[in-house]
């Protein structure tokens, strides 16, 4: 287990929960004990997405990709389905591609089909098979459907609960104190992360880590390098991860921003996730 519960690191997670806040679905008195299974969990995953795999993938590219995730981001958004459920979806995706080749008229029913299996682990209510079916204009059948989830369970072997970027950000966030601002402007960059294929280098937690990273210092707040832990993410130099992947964050939603890419600025331009995408208008 991690050493995060370690005197030595100061329990820095071991802290009271207010429960009235319902965008955090964890407890704090097993907050310590969870996060660090999900460590664990994140490093021994059997299969997990391998950045690397367009170089087999020849019929799709990383601009197609980032026109299915963008897609998928808005049907989420419109029929507000879970966060977990968007993440699992890019993840088996990319779990998916990492291991077989797809041909391009295939590419948007892979995403469908990683769509549909997540929205049966994760929602109350899952779409009926027609939905799904309607939501590609009639390019798809019933069957194809079917076909997929079958081929994606296969390929995947049913590992389909990994730790996800959103798990560990919920937790950070919570435990430094993040209000609804700035909670939201951290998952504002977590889900840019996911319209681009190089961020696949990156671990969930590392992801997550450096999300809360980007938020603390554009808040300007002064405990940000209680981060730079190695019971809070697996790396042997956490400073210079955290630092490098903000980096990279921050140079990728500036571009978005101008791109053709609007589902997540969107989103996050409504009054419900208190238009945070307009601090990214300034500099970072």
């Amino acid at each position: 287990m991690s050493s995060m519960v370690s005197e030595a690191n100061n329990n820095i997670f071991k802290i009271n929960f207010d429960n009235k806040e319902e965008y955090i679905k964890y407890n704090g008195e097993y907050i310590n004990e969870l996060y660090s299974n999900l460590l664990e969990e994140e490093k021994n995953l059997s299969i997990k997405p391998k950045f690397g795999y367009m170089d087999f993938q020849t019929d799709i590219n990383e601009k197609m990709r980032a026109i299915l995730v963008d897609w998928i981001i808005e049907i989420h958004d419109k029929f507000h389905y879970k966060s977990q459920t968007l993440y699992q979806t890019i993840w088996l995706i990319d779990t998916y591609l990492s291991i077989k080749y797809i041909e391009r008229g295939d590419f948007q029913l892979l995403g469908l089909g990683c769509l549909y299996i997540s929205c049966k682990f994760n929602e109350i209510y899952c779409p009926q098979l027609n939905e799904f079916v309607e939501a590609t204009d009639g390019a798809y059948s019933k069957d194809d459907l079917l076909r997929i989830e079958k081929d994606i369970l296969k390929i995947t072997n049913y590992n389909l609960l990994p730790p996800s970027q959103d798990d560990f950000y919920n937790i950070i966030s919570k435990s430094f104190g993040f209000n609804e601002k700035q909670y939201y402007l951290g998952k504002y960059f977590m889900e840019n992360s996911l319209i681009d294929y190089k961020m696949i280098k990156y671990s969930p937690s590392v992801i997550a880590v450096s999300c809360s990273y980007i938020v603390m210092k554009f808040f300007g707040i002064s405990n940000y390098k209680k981060l730079y832990s190695t019971s809070i993410i697996h790396e042997k130099c956490p400073q210079k991860i955290i630092k490098d992947t903000a980096r990279e964050l921050c140079f990728l939603v500036k571009n978005l921003n101008s791109s053709e890419f609007k589902s997540i600025k969107e989103k996050y331009l409504s009054e419900k996730y208190y238009k945070v995408a307009e601090y990214c208008n300034t500099d970072l």
